[in-house]
């Protein structure tokens, strides 16, 4: 039996997920889906990273989680960055990197 071809927005989804329920394990495969299915890095980072980020943002403005989960979600994020980073620092990739800034030159 054949398992279904994940899209792109399935793998920015499953970036998104990871950070919402903090799951590293999660966060690092979709980094590492992204990279496999050829997706443009900064748009992943922005469309699932990033805006799994400002939904936790969100939810810490409403008080409906602490401080601390932002914290731990940052955590996660970072996880799915360590596995784009190698791949962005490659010569052939143009992109520069500013802590967790990505920009494709």
């Amino acid at each position: 039996m054949q398992t279904a071809q994940l899209t792109g927005q399935d793998i920015i989804n499953m970036a998104k997920h990871a950070v919402l329920s903090l799951d590293k394990r999660e966060a690092e495969c979709a980094a590492r889906k992204a990279l496999e299915a050829g997706l443009d890095p900064v748009m992943f980072i922005e469309k699932g990273f990033v805006a799994g980020m400002k939904e936790i943002g969100d939810m810490f403005e409403e008080d409906k989680i602490t401080l601390t989960q932002i914290f731990a979600a940052s955590k996660i994020m970072d996880a799915g960055m360590n596995i784009l980073k190698p791949w962005m620092d490659s010569p052939e990739h143009k992109f520069c990197l500013f802590g967790n800034i990505a920009m494709n030159v």
